[in-house]
């Protein structure tokens, strides 16, 4: 007799994705999910190693009993990192020096990588290495040429001399490489005062790209062998921070289109990815990127688009993808 999958999703204290996913899995499908709290890890002293085989691999579940890894079918990798630990938790209080606090934060995300990537060997969604490789907007971009999606016009460069050639005579935005999780940066378009500036365009690698016209846009999320999309209407040129002003529906893809998605989904490794596109006033698609962990909950909010339980049919069917294991 095979017993109900075990799965568990590592991601950060609060994530309201992971409690609503455990609840629709509790409720409709009878199996649970654990909630390991990447950025909580310091504070449970439960994760444990050995290189004895015998001794159970374990990380914390946040409100039950330590995770064995081997039993477990399945992982969502979702926030891994912890985003950065906030030194003013409760459980760093003890701890004032900055290079101690670096120290802990380092050991416990080194810890956590290394201990499931040795002896978790279930499914994963996405694997690390997968999701690490697909968040660079190098692969994404030439995955997504390849594949035969409209991708706008890029340069990655801090050459000033380069960026003002490549930006002459066209509208043109400018996005960061990755970011940061102390401020929201946006895509903001290219501006002569910046394009003068040489210290600013200095600093830093940055992506240059054609401006694509335009209110529409695609949130497309692929789950498995599941495709669910929406039609985002913004009139401003980053919608994540005008959602007041956005209108969602759903909507169907064009084959072609969801075939070339398919073909980036498996250039890149990945069981699930939330994609976004636009649609210029030609009704021409174009490419803009994939996010291997996207967030998708605000979007069956704002249209009641289901996503939650096609989410969780989702996960139970990857669990079920490796060889299932006697009870």
């Amino acid at each position: 007799m095979t017993r109900p999958p075990r799965l568990a999703v590592v991601t950060v204290a609060d994530d309201l994705h992971a409690h609503v996913l455990r609840k629709v899995l509790r409720d409709r499908h009878a199996r649970d999910l654990a909630i390991v709290h990447s950025d909580r890890l310091a504070a449970t002293g439960l994760v444990n190693w050995s290189a004895d085989a015998a001794r159970p691999a374990t990380l914390p579940d946040c409100d039950g009993p330590p995770v064995d890894l081997e039993a477990l079918d399945l992982i969502w990798w979702r926030r891994p990192s912890g985003k950065g630990w906030n030194p003013n938790s409760g459980f760093l209080a003890s701890v004032t020096d900055e290079a101690a606090r670096d120290l802990i934060y380092n050991d416990c995300v080194a810890a956590l990588n290394g201990l499931v990537q040795t002896d978790f060997r279930g499914a994963w969604v996405n694997h690390p290495e997968a999701t690490r490789r697909a968040e660079m907007k190098f692969v994404q971009l030439r995955a997504a040429h390849q594949a035969g999606l409209k991708v706008p016009r890029t340069l990655i460069s801090q050459n000033p001399q380069e960026i003002r050639a490549f930006c002459a005579g066209g509208r043109m935005i400018v996005k960061a490489i990755a970011g940061t999780v102390k401020t929201p940066l946006m895509a903001q378009p290219v501006t002569p005062a910046l394009l003068a500036n040489d210290a600013a365009l200095s600093l830093s690698p940055a992506i240059w790209q054609e401006h694509i016209d335009g209110t529409r846009h695609l949130r497309v999320h692929v789950f498995g062998d599941r495709i669910v999309a929406a039609q985002l209407d913004c009139p401003e040129l980053d919608w994540r921070v005008h959602l007041e002003k956005t209108a969602v529906i759903p909507v169907g893809l064009d084959p072609g289109l969801t075939a070339a998605l398919r073909r980036v989904m498996a250039a890149l490794d990945l069981r699930m990815g939330i994609f976004d596109l636009k649609i210029d006033p030609e009704g021409q698609v174009w490419w803009l990127e994939v996010n291997p962990q996207g967030q998708f909950l605000f979007i069956e909010g704002m249209s009641g688009l289901p996503l939650a339980e096609p989410f969780a049919a989702f996960l139970l069917d990857e669990a079920d993808r490796p060889a299932a294991r006697a009870a």
